[in-house]
């Protein structure tokens, strides 16, 4: 008997293979739950679905109306929403002076618009009468509470999302649901593309208490404890790092260093 048989998810943001949205959502599949796949791009999560058994239901955050239209199909189909993770992200980084007005609208538009957009759509369907309550879940990272060099938009984006989150949780106990917010450390995943390079891992391990960065499935072991009616917590960051937060991210130049030790072993 799995953990979340009888829920229904979806998963925003789990349009890459092997990204942490399809990690989350392959965990939820694994113990049972019944599983809407959502995002930009169709054709990576038609294989995901046709893989898995998922349902893929396409969608931009940047959209109200669409994410909107996204709910209702996943209520109509599948008979109401327990579970809705909000995995969408982009990581367009920057020195501060030189950031973009570009940007900082892509920061704003697919992090904070989109979560604010996603969640009002989710507790619409959600809260009751009109829903069964349920369990909001926010992807964010551990920088929008400790400093990362050239993240500032990044940063203060995740740091906004992480505030409405708690609002939600705030405002909406009482109609059942719980929203709280997944905050990883670098983990490898097909965002961080042309920063995983050899000896980049090894300079953020260092600062890891556990001694090495996470991983998709640590991601998605936690957002399991956080989706199943178990999880009696509300508005909470729950940091998977393995400790980072105890400590700091890397600099610019000891990553660098870093780099150049692996290149030249």
């Amino acid at each position: 008997m799995g953990r979340l048989d009888g829920k229904v998810a979806l998963i925003m943001g789990a349009t890459r293979a092997g990204n942490m949205g399809q990690a989350i959502a392959r965990r939820f599949i694994d113990e049972g739950a019944t599983v809407v796949v959502s995002g930009r791009g169709r054709e990576g999560l038609d294989a995901f679905a046709a893989e898995t058994g998922a349902t893929a239901l396409p969608c931009d955050v940047r959209r109200r109306a669409e994410i909107e239209t996204l709910a209702d199909a996943v209520v109509a189909r599948h008979g109401g929403l327990d579970i809705a993770v909000n995995a969408a992200a982009t990581g367009a980084l920057a020195p501060f002076e030189e950031e973009t007005e570009e940007q900082v609208d892509e920061m704003l538009s697919i992090i904070f618009k989109g979560g604010l957009f996603f969640m009002q759509a989710m507790v619409g369907r959600m809260k009751r009468p009109v829903g069964r309550g349920g369990s909001i879940i926010t992807v964010s990272s551990a920088v929008a509470d400790i400093m990362s060099e050239n993240h500032c938009s990044y940063m203060g984006a995740k740091a906004g999302l992480n505030h409405m989150t708690r609002f939600v949780a705030y405002e909406y106990g009482r109609h059942g649901i719980r929203a709280n917010i997944l905050s990883p450390g670098l983990t490898i995943t097909p965002m961080l593309g042309a920063y995983d390079v050899p000896g980049m891992a090894e300079a953020y391990a260092r600062e890891y208490p556990l001694g090495r960065i996470g991983t998709v499935d640590d991601v998605a072991n936690a957002a399991l404890f956080m989706a199943g009616d178990e999880c009696f917590m509300t508005g909470e960051t729950f940091h998977v790092t393995g400790g980072l937060t105890l400590r700091r991210n890397p600099t610019s130049a000891e990553i660098m260093a870093s780099i150049a030790a692996a290149g030249a072993a």
